[in-house]
């Protein structure tokens, strides 16, 4: 008789092995489990990491096409200085050379005259001679011509035709002489503005060196920021699209848009504020410094951007203007039409390096101002920064407002 059967005997032998079993199962299982625990630390600690590295990038990348943008603006706005001043010293030269032309042809003319003048001379004394003498008796005088004649009658007609023939060889000498002294005035006029013309030309081109410099410097920042030469060429052909002109009547339409929003005018209201403790000054003040010092502060802030209600470090064209003096000990108001009722008027023909030139933009009255440095040429802080150009341009001229003297001198 078997007392185990294989189904009894099987079930035996899997409560033994079951206890087994699960002891060696357990300790897999929390192992599994358990384990990526351990793993999610370093692993969110990672993905952190790399977040933060991620921001950092992000912001070193923002830092850097913003320094890339500032140098480009800079380096765009010192060229538009360059190409200014070089288009002045094309248009002085070629006014250089007109006038060159005419002293020459002043000359030919006064050439002309003393040729005449000895050719009439020769004349007149030839055909004087002739009468004098008689034809054949060369040696006979002028006295000895008149004691010839015959009667009171003859002598009082052979005086007065003498006399007639050396009035008209006096008011021909006369004549030539007014006719050669107007010409010497006029040549020494052309001199003068050539001389003036040609100091322009040289100290234009001595503007044109130093930004020259400026704007090799200024690249050489660049290519340390981006290490693409491609960069600013890209940059340039894009704003070629849009005239300079068109880039200013732009800005001033914005000007006019910013000018009506009440913010402007919570700005305006504290400009005012703090002007009112500046006080005005109606005749020119000493400057503490040369002209030229103020000129090279001035060109310093080349190509810092335009900033609508900027004061320093950021600008618009009356608080550049204001910065500028007074660092030079001239406390001007802070808005430019403030500033147009300082000083002393000037004209526009008679404009001097240091004066105030005032424009007409975004709204009636001197709404920007500049600084003239000279034969047409402003340096002021507009939509392109800060920046020279010619107050002859088709869009300066037609906005001219007048201009004010600050500086005595």
């Amino acid at each position: 008789m078997q007392l185990w059967s294989g189904e009894s005997f099987y079930k035996i032998g899997v409560l033994k092995i079951r206890p087994i079993f699960f002891n060696i199962l357990i300790p897999i299982l929390i192992c599994t489990f358990v384990q990526p625990v351990y793993a999610a630390t370093p692993l969110n600690d990672n993905i952190s990491a790399f977040n933060n590295e991620s921001s950092s990038l992000q912001d070193s990348t923002n830092m850097q096409q913003q320094l890339e943008t500032t140098a480009i603006s800079q380096a765009q706005s010192i060229q538009e200085s360059i190409d200014v001043l070089k288009s002045a010293v094309d248009q002085d030269n070629l006014a250089i050379a007109q006038h060159k032309e005419t002293i020459a042809n002043l000359d030919e003319e006064q050439q002309k005259l003393a040729d005449q003048q000895k050719k009439d001379t020769a004349t007149l004394d030839s055909y004087v001679r002739n009468q004098y003498t008689n034809g054949d008796t060369p040696s006979l005088t002028y006295v000895g011509w008149l004691v010839s004649s015959t009667s009171i009658g003859d002598l009082i007609n052979r005086y007065s035709y003498v006399d007639t023939i050396l009035n008209f060889y006096r008011d021909l000498r006369a004549k030539i002489t007014t006719n050669s002294e107007l010409i010497k005035t006029k040549r020494s006029l052309e001199q003068d503005e050539t001389k003036k013309l040609t100091d322009g030309v040289q100290s234009k081109q001595q503007l044109i060196d130093g930004l020259s410099v400026a704007l090799a410097k200024q690249a050489e920042l660049l290519n340390s920021i981006t290490n693409d030469e491609t960069t600013m060429p890209t940059q340039s052909r894009g704003q070629e699209t849009m005239s300079e002109t068109e880039r200013l009547i732009a800005a001033e339409q914005l000007q006019a848009q910013l000018a009506t929003q009440a913010k402007y005018q919570q700005l305006l209201a504290s400009e005012l504020s703090s002007d009112s403790l500046q006080g005005t000054f109606s005749a020119p003040v000493k400057l503490n410094g040369q002209v030229g010092q103020l000129f090279s502060f001035a060109s310093t802030f080349l190509g810092v951007p335009y900033t609508w209600g900027g004061t320093y470090p950021q600008f618009d064209c009356s608080s550049y203007v204001q910065y500028v003096y007074g660092h030079f000990g001239i406390s001007l108001s802070r808005v430019t039409w403030d500033q147009y009722n300082e000083g002393q008027s000037v004209s526009r023909d008679n404009l001097r390096a240091g004066d105030l030139v005032f424009f007409t933009t975004y709204q009636a009255g001197p709404s920007h101002v500049g600084i003239y440095v000279g034969n047409g040429i402003m340096i002021d802080s507009s939509n392109s920064g800060v920046s020279y150009a010619s107050i002859n341009s088709d869009y300066w001229s037609s906005r001219y407002y007048g201009a004010r003297r600050v500086i005595a001198q």
